[in-house]
């Protein structure tokens, strides 16, 4: 007997995508072409953030002119809160352009994370032959590199337009601190991320987290102006390091210390949010949270 329709035939697999092609190398690259895969992905999306960029750096450079203003009537008692800076706007200006990498590291991280979860991305990418700390790193790559690149627009407008003092700046150790302060600050990143698809509401604790480390790290004030005994124990804090390694840099003073403490932050912040990540994608995938409303 023939049938009255025939079998439609089964299509032929499409064309691998970066992440099917990454898991492909993942036995000789480590889960290297996977991140690689992740920050092509997350760069495919340029064209839609053309805008947002120019939006950002408009509203930085606002704020950096009132911070401008205000620096030219207000002159901290020196001697007792130093701020190593040749003016507060030189002081305030380095710790709003690291802002951006504090930002990177919570705001928008936790933003990225939810938004994976909601579209149901992040527990397609978890069922994939990848290294969690693969999907952990290339997920948060792009946010880092993007803040990045902001910072060192933000110094050149900073340096060329608005007087920021950088006559015995070393260049080199700018870029060096401000890339080590990154790498730490993706451990502290990476840790909050793993909070949100655990627990949720990491938007809300992405906003505690910068507003805390702003005012602990100095950078609208030196830490020696905290009470207590706030200004020692914040000195192991990764953003006050690199604030004070950025400060010393731009002003020709000893930045080594503190590249090598931001270095040794990653080693040991790094690997444990990287468990910490994986630990959640698993109490999310026990719970059936992997994809949220």
């Amino acid at each position: 007997m023939t049938p009255l329709t025939r079998p439609h035939p089964t299509p032929a697999p499409a064309g691998p995508t970066p992440i099917r092609r990454a898991t492909r190398h993942n036995e000789r690259g480590g889960g290297g072409w996977a991140v690689l895969a992740l920050v092509r992905r997350d760069l495919g999306e340029w064209h839609l953030l053309r805008l947002p960029l120019l939006l950002d750096l408009a509203f930085g450079v606002v704020n950096l002119l009132v911070f401008l203003l205000i620096s030219r009537v207000l002159t901290p008692p020196g001697s007792t809160h130093p701020l190593h800076s040749a003016s507060y706007f030189d002081f305030v200006a380095v710790g709003i352009t690291f802002m951006l990498v504090l930002q990177a590291a919570s705001t928008q991280l936790t933003s990225r994370i939810t938004r994976e979860q909601r579209s149901g991305t992040l527990e397609m990418l978890a069922a994939q032959p990848v290294p969690v700390s693969a999907l952990a790193v290339g997920t948060a790559a792009h946010p880092f590199l993007f803040a990045l690149l902001r910072s060192g627009v933000y110094l050149l407008l900073l340096h060329t337009l608005l007087g920021l003092h950088t006559e015995r700046a070393d260049w080199w150790g700018v870029a060096a601190v401000l890339v080590a302060g990154s790498t730490a600050m993706m451990g502290v990143g990476i840790a909050l991320t793993a909070f949100a698809v655990a627990a949720g509401h990491g938007d809300a604790a992405a906003r505690l987290l910068v507003v805390g480390l702003s005012f602990l790290s100095g950078t609208y004030f030196p830490v020696a102006a905290l009470p207590g005994v706030l200004p020692a124990l914040t000195a192991v804090l990764p953003s006050r390091i690199a604030l004070d390694g950025l400060r010393a840099a731009l002003s020709g003073g000893a930045w080594a210390a503190s590249a090598l403490a931001l270095l040794a932050a990653t080693a040991l912040l790094l690997p444990l949010s990287i468990w910490a990540f994986g630990h959640a994608l698993r109490i999310a995938a026990a719970r059936g949270n992997l994809t949220r409303d």
